[in-house]
């Protein structure tokens, strides 16, 4: 597609945001079946809607996408539910949700295994009735009894994320064949509803004879679209679509799972990954290198057209690319100091010399969503705040949050006077040129772990900025298999790691921020924070009744995030950076909550019918070498993934059903 329409296709998508977030506060529908759950406010489509509108009901089946493992060096199992194993890719698309995400949409889910779902006047509970016909890909059906399964499995058996995101459940019951109830313990989890209709449906007959937190490398019975068919252990998985699937003539998948076959080629070498896209060897790339994207892609088939670079802009908040500091740590305890550490890092000479000025510097979580908080706290957000005045860094009521700048030539003399005058206060002092504790006389001595090679061009210079207020700061690169398990054992003292929201926060926000979390090994509070004011606000953000109310949680607890320097936030971008071999086709309209780091391109793209297959290349089990320096977190995103892998079906199912 030309620039002028990408640009149009954007702006649309960013109208279709600023309408949402102006409509009117409504609470989810009650009382009776439903065929979706909209968080705030009515469902975009109605019961009777043929498809999504932003596919291509009409797109052709057929051909092999061959796309590649991003940073996961390898896979040992095809259990994508526990932290144990490295799960194979894209595993999540052999299992169907209860229901599918509206991607036009901030949070609104459509029925999928289910026919209806019915939510408690009082919100105490939710039903789900099994649609007719919906079966597993032995042909058997899905019942009440496979649901509540699969919630006892993956909450008692599961990764850790399943027992705080469904806490609030208190029991489940399959009424009848086609019929399961989930009780609520209260009727403050406004979004509880919702979220349960993200819970992957899986076979009880199956699963109940297997150790479910067991790695395996047995196929499972699925209830979704594809199914594993080939794969050999680091070097490729090449998924098949179920030929019988049940559910391919649904409202939710029409226009959807438009390839014949799935291929993942796995590659340890980012340099041959590129030069094999650049041969036609997979068919699309995401570039995460701001120094590739702008030098990197004068190859032939870009010059001819055969490739196309996209830059998809979405509705979503903005990646939040973060050094994060682990405050289990003595040394990171002190709010002045996580301040003073921001204070060396030097966005704009990164920018102006590495980064091609292709990245924004971050000053909020939520950024580029009206869920961001700018200027001083509206009355709404003071009735949530004023109340924890005594928890909270006085500035969140006086100040707009900002981050330290430069002049972007280097000069940060004037940033690292602050830091020395924070690092004072705190209680540090320089002795011998090093800075030392002035109780203890322990030195201010820490380690960046990190998986990703080429990194240290970005955290050299503020090492460097680090160096001269007398703090010592090494990197060790470490393998994929040894990060997750330090990242899950909390084995760190500072790491670079991005923290993704959505535009409708929710229970996620406990796992992230919450005190309870951050006891709780494998979970995503990576910092550490125990924090009495976030636990309250995150809980605001939970109950919120309806989007005005979200709104002011959300950007309440923006706020105190920030203004307490639990993540260096560091930068990002609007844009999601893609080149595309163009015998990948895709519908005009780029929906509102985009691709979702290329679930949208497996899930709603298809493949031109003339187009000729590229034979997959075999990826390298070659070691790791160094690549172009990549945002923290970016390329990261992968292991990242791979971390959450079990905990949310590799992501993919997260990615495309809502996106958290």
């Amino acid at each position: 597609m030309s620039t002028r329409t990408w640009a149009a296709i954007f702006a649309a998508a960013g109208l279709l945001a600023a309408v949402i977030s102006a409509s009117p506060s409504q609470a989810m529908v009650k009382g009776k079946p439903v065929h979706a759950l909209a968080l705030h406010g009515e469902p975009k489509h109605g019961p009777d809607f043929t498809h999504f509108d932003f596919v291509n009901p009409d797109a052709p089946k057929g051909g092999t996408l061959i796309t590649t493992n991003g940073n996961d060096a390898t896979f040992d199992t095809f259990n994508g539910f526990t932290l144990k194993g490295a799960p194979v890719r894209l595993v999540g698309i052999m299992h169907d949700t209860l229901m599918a995400s509206g991607q036009d949409e901030p949070f609104t889910m459509y029925c999928l295994v289910c026919e209806t779902a019915e939510v408690a006047d009082d919100n105490t509970w939710v039903e789900f009735k099994i649609r007719d016909g919906a079966k597993f890909s032995d042909d058997s059906p899905i019942t009440g009894e496979d649901v509540a399964f699969t919630f006892a499995a993956l909450v008692e058996k599961g990764a850790p994320i399943y027992r705080l995101y469904y806490a609030d459940v208190s029991k489940v019951e399959a009424k009848d064949p086609k019929t399961v109830r989930f009780l609520f313990k209260n009727a403050k989890n406004r979004e509880l509803p919702a979220i349960l209709g993200q819970l992957p449906v899986l076979s009880k007959a199956y699963w109940e004879k297997r150790d479910f937190t067991a790695t395996t490398l047995d196929i499972p019975v699925g209830s979704g679209a594809y199914t594993i068919d080939t794969y050999e252990i680091g070097r490729h998985v090449e998924y098949k679509r179920v030929a019988n699937y049940w559910g391919a003539n649904l409202a939710v998948n029409r226009g959807m799972n438009n390839f014949d076959r799935i291929r993942v080629e796995y590659f340890r070498d980012n340099t041959v990954r590129f030069e094999s896209f650049k041969t036609g060897a997979f068919d699309f790339y995401q570039e995460y290198t701001a120094r590739q994207w702008a030098t990197g892609y004068e190859f032939p088939a870009v010059r001819d057209g055969r490739v196309k670079k996209m830059e998809v802009i979405d509705g979503s908040p903005m990646t939040a690319q973060s050094i994060t500091v682990n405050l289990r740590r003595p040394m990171f305890q002190d709010r002045r100091v996580r301040e003073a550490l921001g204070y060396a890092f030097d966005f704009e000479s990164l920018n102006n010399t590495i980064f091609y000025k292709q990245y924004t510097r971050l000053r909020s979580y939520w950024q580029k969503s009206d869920l961001e908080a700018k200027g001083l706290p509206s009355a709404a957000e003071m009735a949530l705040l004023e109340p924890l005045r005594d928890k909270i860094p006085p500035e969140v009521f006086t100040a707009e949050f900002t981050r330290p700048t430069t002049d972007g030539q280097g000069d940060v003399r004037a940033n690292l006077e602050k830091a020395r005058d924070l690092l004072t206060a705190a209680g540090w002092v320089v002795k011998n040129g090093q800075l030392v504790n002035e109780k203890t006389n322990q030195p201010f001595i820490f380690e960046i772990t990190e998986v990703q090679q080429g990194l240290e061009t970005v955290l050299n210079p503020w090492i460097k900025n680090l160096e001269r207020l007398g703090i010592k700061a090494t990197i060790r690169i470490i393998d994929s298999t040894q990060f997750i398990n330090r990242l899950n054992e909390f084995d760190y003292e500072v790491m670079t790691l991005p923290a993704g929201n959505t535009l409708s926060p929710g229970n996620e926000q406990a796992e992230f921020w919450s005190s309870e979390a951050a006891d709780r090994k494998g979970s995503r509070n990576y910092s550490g924070v125990k924090d009495p004011a976030v636990d309250a606000l995150v809980q605001k953000v939970i109950d919120a009744e309806d989007r005005d109310r979200l709104i002011a949680a959300t950007r309440a607890l923006d706020r105190v995030l920030t203004w307490n320097h639990y993540r260096l936030l560091t930068y990002s971008t609007s844009a999601d950076r893609y080149a595309v071999w163009n015998k990948l086709k895709h519908p005009e309209k780029t929906p509102l909550l985009g691709l979702g780091n290329g679930a949208g391109i497996i899930s709603w793209w298809w493949m031109d019918p003339a187009a000729a297959q590229t034979p997959a290349a075999s990826g390298t089990p070659a070691t790791e070498t160094a690549a172009e320096p990549k945002s923290p977190g970016s390329n990261r995103l992968g292991i990242i993934l791979l971390a959450i892998a079990a905990v949310a079906v590799v992501g993919f199912v997260f990615l495309r059903r809502r996106g958290k």
